[in-house]
């Protein structure tokens, strides 16, 4: 009897069909695991910097307070916040505030003028703007320049001094001095009444204090 050979039977559609193959499952990058003192450390910084910023600011609205009871001509009150902005952490500002400060003293002292310093011309000179005594002020400004001839704060002075004495181009001169001396001079003559007063009628000044970069000397 004959034997009849069997075929294999065709694989199903189904299992022809290749497997998809296994799709690899994305991890995340491991973050680094801060001690404890790492913690602590950056957490130190970041209170140091927000104390740092608070400072700066009480700073800034104490010598602002100074110089509106300055003008005001109420010395003793100012003296006291000159005082105050003068211990704080931004130096041009704590130097301004000490040389403020000794001017109101002697006004409530009633000390006799002597001059001899670049400080006593500077002082004096202050006195004098404040006064309006446009002439004798630019005297003794000038002559606190030439005694310290990289002194911004008297630059800055002086610059005011020129703007409001009506010689536009000194003026201008001297505060790009005193803001390349010192970058946040720009930033105090833009808060001072007087400066931007002026600016409105010396667009070369606006110019100054509109400009993000100082001049180069």
């Amino acid at each position: 009897m004959a034997t009849t050979k069997k075929t294999p039977a065709a694989p199903s559609a189904k299992a022809a069909k290749a497997q998809p193959a296994a799709r690899a499952v994305p991890t995340k990058p491991l973050v680094p695991v801060k001690s404890a003192s790492e913690l602590k450390a950056a957490a130190a910084l970041e209170a140091a910097v927000a104390q740092g910023r608070a400072a700066l600011q009480l700073q800034m609205k104490q010598w602002e307070q100074a110089v509106q009871l300055f003008t005001q001509k109420k010395y003793k009150m100012a003296e006291v916040r000159f005082g105050e902005a003068a211990s704080g952490p931004a130096a041009h500002i704590a130097d301004k505030a000490r040389s403020y400060a000794q001017i109101c003293a002697r006004k409530t002292q009633g000390s006799d003028v002597n001059l001899h310093t670049a400080d006593d011309h500077f002082n004096y000179g202050v006195e004098r703007l404040n006064a309006r005594d446009m002439e004798v002020a630019r005297k003794h400004l000038d002559q606190a320049l030439a005694l310290e001839p990289d002194a911004e704060h008297i630059l800055f002075t002086l610059a005011l001094c020129c703007g409001l004495s009506g010689d536009g181009i000194a003026a201008c001169e001297n505060l790009k001095r005193a803001i390349a001396l010192e970058p946040r001079n720009r930033i105090l003559a833009r808060q001072d009444p007087e400066f931007m007063a002026l600016a409105q009628q010396l667009p070369a000044l606006r110019g100054v204090l509109a400009a993000e970069n100082s001049d180069s000397y």
